[in-house]
């Protein structure tokens, strides 16, 4: 299990180094990094039977949020601006992570074009935001089996 920080930077540095190389490309929000680290969540409970960090991801009005990211960029629309020596350290420890990378690397390329307003329709069709209260945690083994059908491929 990683610090939910240590992704957090990962895809703060990803989405800067890409409004870099492609002009126009759409800042990363707050609640976007939450859609991004939900499928991150999902899909390493599919893989590896295990959560990819220790932090709940609750079914919010809007889609899958995750409260410590909502506090640490309270009152931010977008969490990019600068790149911090700790981003730098905890993209690298990401990128050390054989497994951990795979997946960010795939939810960053299948769901990273996608605006925050697209994230948020296609999370709240999906059924463990639908079964779960508003507010309420969303539990891992739906989270997993709900991925393992419908989200990742698996090979046998």
């Amino acid at each position: 299990m990683i610090s939910i920080s240590k992704l957090i930077s990962w895809f703060i540095i990803v989405n800067m180094d890409k409004q870099r190389q492609y002009p126009g490309t759409e800042k990363l929000t707050q609640m976007k990094l939450m859609f991004l680290l939900y499928y991150v969540q999902g899909t390493f409970l599919a893989l590896y039977g295990q959560k990819a960090f220790s932090n709940d991801v609750v079914a919010w009005k809007y889609g899958p949020a995750i409260a410590v990211v909502h506090q640490r960029f309270r009152g931010k629309r977008f969490v990019t601006g600068t790149v911090t020596n700790e981003d730098d350290v905890n993209y690298r420890d990401v990128n050390q992570d054989d497994r951990l990378l795979k997946i960010v690397f795939e939810v960053q390329e299948t769901f990273g074009n996608k605006t925050a307003a697209e994230l948020s329709r296609q999370t709240m069709r999906e059924r463990p935001w639908k079964v779960t209260p508003q507010s309420g945690v969303i539990d891992p083994e739906v989270l997993a089996d709900y991925f393992k059908k419908h989200i990742v491929e698996i090979d046998d």
